[in-house]
């Protein structure tokens, strides 16, 4: 199941939280400097000018720090003023709530310097806003994962982030594996401890390839796995059915009841679960949050069934009266996400229908089709538009032709 927010990556949230954020506050403050005269402003600029240059705000005298606030409305694209004031008020007076969003504006003005990133989530962590503070870690993980990255600063950056998300995993009750294509989050709780084992990195590989071969696309990060208890699984769910969800190209999450012990040899219990989430991280990634709910799913169900040839359909060959328009299945998703509980057969039957779409799309063109709509939304073409390109298709001549073949389907 897609968790489908359509967030954008956590960099560019950071951003927009920030400009919200500092902008109200220039704003709030911006009659207060209307009464300054353009001499008391150079004056202003020639006592923190060391601060402009880049040095740090100790350096200046105590009496001339105050100017600081003062000149973040003088100079409010200074990246050096914004970073070192930020520095200054986390290191030095302890105030992590005033230097979080002149942090934020340093990391808006120059978001290459990660290690503002880093400063923040220490700020996070003091003010115990944990929610942030992984958010901060995450994104750093996502922006180093780069393993031909030769900077030795950024490699030794990269240790202090998974040292920090191993500590926040203990802190939270899990274990943390760092895995070749995954990060995998495990329940200390002895009852599931033995999930760690199950999804080691060869059983895995079989998820990772099935899925970025299918779709043509190697993410830039690993995807994390978070194997929850029942009890906390239920309390995250976004509906009381879920067997797992992803949450756009960052991570996935699952029941570890999912994972019964098994021999080291065979495949992965939950393989299927994997790869219908880890299919929706893949095109999460790909279209930029774009792709349409019943192209998503079925895509994902097409992706967990596809191994075991097509015959898994036969047991719902649909009706005429029961075939929903696209249009039509996306609503049927988005309404029985509230219902709780849900009718399990209108869950099956969405299910089935958008991987009947899917199988459709690919038996009557390839595998490059899904590729290249998703490729078209990403590139802000409608779902009409994506389907004439990749298919030669409108929606409505692509439904009728799905109803046909969904009515020969049903008659064989």
């Amino acid at each position: 199941m897609l968790l489908n927010n359509r967030r954008l990556v956590w960099p560019v949230v950071l951003v927009l939280i920030l400009a919200l954020n500092f902008s109200v506050s220039i704003f709030a403050a911006g009659t207060d400097l209307a009464g300054y005269t353009e001499e008391r402003i150079k004056e202003i600029e020639e006592a923190i000018k060391p601060v402009l240059k880049g040095k740090p705000v100790t350096d200046l005298p105590e009496e001339d720090r105050q100017l600081l606030f003062l000149a973040e409305l003088i100079f409010a694209e200074s990246f050096e003023l914004f970073l070192r004031h930020g520095e200054y008020l986390a290191d030095e007076k302890r105030d992590y709530t005033q230097a979080i969003p002149r942090l934020k504006r340093a990391y808006e003005l120059k978001p290459e310097e990660l290690t503002i990133l880093e400063k923040l989530a220490e700020c996070h962590q003091a003010l115990k806003e944990e929610a942030s503070e992984l958010s901060c870690w995450e994104t750093l993980r996502e922006l180093l994962e780069d393993e031909k990255d030769s900077d030795s600063k950024k490699r030794e950056l990269r240790k202090r982030v998974m040292v920090q998300l191993e500590r926040m995993a203990r802190e939270n009750s899990m274990m943390m594996r760092a895995g070749r294509r995954f990060i995998i989050y495990t329940p200390v709780d002895n009852s599931y401890a033995y999930v760690t084992n199950e999804l080691t990195d060869d059983r895995l590989e079989e998820v990772y390839l099935q899925v970025t071969g299918d779709m043509a696309c190697i993410p830039a990060f690993r995807t994390s796995i978070l194997a929850l208890d029942p009890v906390k699984f239920k309390e995250v769910s976004p509906v009381s059915w879920a067997g797992g969800f992803a949450t756009g190209g960052k991570s996935m999450t699952v029941p570890a009841e999912s994972f019964p012990r098994s021999e080291p040899e065979t495949r992965l219990s939950a393989r299927k679960l994997l790869l219908h989430e880890f299919t929706h991280n893949i095109i999460f990634i790909m279209g930029s949050g774009r792709c349409p709910t019943w192209l998503n799913e079925g895509l994902a169900v097409f992706a967990e069934k596809k191994d075991d040839g097509f015959t898994e359909f036969k047991p719902y060959a649909p009706a005429p009266s029961d075939i929903m328009t696209t249009d039509e299945l996306d609503q049927e998703f988005a309404e029985i996400k509230t219902l709780c509980p849900a009718p399990m057969e209108r869950v099956y039957k969405a299910y089935h229908l958008a991987g009947l779409y899917a199988r459709f799309l690919v038996q009557n063109s390839t595998m490059a089709a899904p590729r290249q709509i998703i490729n078209c939304l990403k590139s802000g073409m409608n779902i009409d538009e994506a389907l004439k390109t990749a298919v030669d298709l409108d929606k409505n001549q692509f439904e009728k032709d799905f109803k046909e073949w969904a009515a020969e389907l049903a008659n064989n």
